[in-house]
């Protein structure tokens, strides 16, 4: 009796793991596996017709979701999303490592003004133009502040990859992630104003600022908090120990995964929800550490990262391209002249928006020429960051979600592909790149 049991149970679990989610997870594994391999492999094709590998990657994606759509395994993609969070929360870890206090303390002044003209002037431009050719306020004001976002990724990589230095690279950096903590602050704000007149109700001025100030607040203490740990880690490990590398990568990893997960879950004290930046909160985290540990340690803990992260980040970029077609295969009853206006009005106005505010608030500040004249074209890429206010947007305008989404999506498929065309284009001209021949 108890051998058969036992025979029942084994059955019961193989049952379990062949139809159940195990394998649905494995499944994903699968396909994670492609994206890597199919991500890489695109990326050195491209780069031999001087294309950047970014755009490759992205290339493999939209070739990979074409294919999973056709064989109705587009529903596996779900279980990739963390993968895209800890490639964002990597990402935004290296862009806070980057704001060095002691390096902003001649350069801060310039970037904030830089960042604040840039991100209003989009905001305006956009919205403003988008009312103009017929849309309506509360959806303008949306597309304005979902056009502030500028994608890191790219920017990060083929700064690494061309190994830039000068005053270029040390404006764009810092501003990048500067720029994604304002747009957060806009899209926010604009977002209630929006819902408010939506609804056809006024809002208080707190109401109005409660929700992203809330964001804010917590998104910096809790990147404080665990900024603080991961630095005492650092500080505390043996310079000249075998295994220091080791330490800081783990502490590094261990600080990123935290910081994600906190922010993907949000704080809840009762019946209150606060929900915290994916992109704010790890970049926090950056800067609490480099501006705590030594400039050697700082340096071994980058070494140490970026030997880790290639994969993740060819992971994400190519996830990004496949469930752009999954989700724009997936949307029914598009009115499609409408969206194609729509779409080229803000990829059009965005464009302007950036490169213009760029020059504007660099002219006033005093620049010097080469961030006047390539700052703005190398702020052109747009992808994660405006997703994930596309989809906020999606669930809190029931009527209008889709169009506004659609029209991110195919925006960010332009950006994504033309975006690090124009960061290399920016920064070759620079003469920054210490690559003799950058691809």
């Amino acid at each position: 009796m108890y051998i058969n049991m036992k025979e029942d149970v084994n059955v019961n679990m193989n049952i379990l793991m062949l139809s159940g989610d195990g394998v649905v997870t494995y499944e994903s594994l699968i396909v994670l596996g492609a994206i890597v391999l199919l991500g890489l492999f695109m990326g050195k094709i491209v780069e031999k017709v001087r294309i950047p590998y970014i755009t490759g990657y992205i290339l493999a994606g939209l070739l990979l979701g074409g294919i999973l759509v056709a064989f109705n395994f587009e529903d596996l993609m779900i279980n990739l999303e963390v993968i895209s969070s800890v490639a964002l929360g990597f990402i935004a870890y290296g862009i806070g490592r980057e704001l060095v206090f002691s390096k902003l303390r001649h350069t801060g002044a310039e970037i904030i003004v830089i960042t604040i003209a840039q991100a209003a002037l989009t905001t305006a431009v956009v919205s403003i133009g988008l009312l103009l050719l017929g849309v309506s306020l509360p959806v303008a004001l949306i597309f304005g502040a979902i056009a502030t976002a500028t994608e890191p990724a790219s920017i990060m990589l083929l700064t690494k990859k061309m190994k830039t230095k000068g005053p270029l690279t040390d404006t764009l950096i810092p501003l990048v992630g500067l720029d994604d903590a304002v747009g957060i602050v806009i899209f926010g704000v604009l977002l209630s104003i929006a819902k408010a007149l939506e609804k056809g109700v006024q809002l208080s001025f707190f109401e109005t600022i409660a929700d992203p100030f809330f964001e804010l607040v917590f998104s910096l203490i809790v990147g404080i908090v665990f900024g603080v740990i991961v630095a005492m880690i650092i500080k505390k490990t043996d310079k000249k120990s075998d295994d220091k590398y080791e330490v800081f990568l783990v502490a590094s990893v261990f600080g990123v995964f935290l910081t994600v997960a906190v922010a993907k879950l949000g704080i809840h004290f009762g019946d209150i929800s606060v929900h915290l930046s994916p992109i704010l909160t790890p970049m926090v985290l950056g800067v609490t550490v480099t501006n705590i540990i030594t400039r050697v340690n700082a340096h071994d803990t980058e070494l140490a990262v970026d030997k880790f992260i290639p994969p993740i980040l060819i992971a994400f970029f190519t996830i990004a391209g496949a469930e752009l077609v999954i989700a724009f295969l997936g949307q029914t009853d598009i009115a499609y002249g409408a969206m194609i206006i729509v779409t080229s009005g803000y990829i059009g106005l965005r464009i302007f928006g950036k490169i213009f505010g760029s020059y504007l608030g660099a002219r006033v500040m005093k620049s010097v020429p080469v961030i006047r004249k390539y700052l703005g074209v190398s702020l052109l890429p747009q992808a994660g960051v405006a997703l994930g206010m596309a989809y906020q947007a999606r669930s809190d305008f029931p009527s209008e979600g889709v169009t506004i989404l659609i029209v991110i999506l195919i925006a960010t498929l332009f950006y994504a592909l033309i975006g690090p065309i124009g960061v290399k284009y920016a920064l070759g001209k620079s003469g920054e790149s210490r690559v003799s021949e950058s691809r």
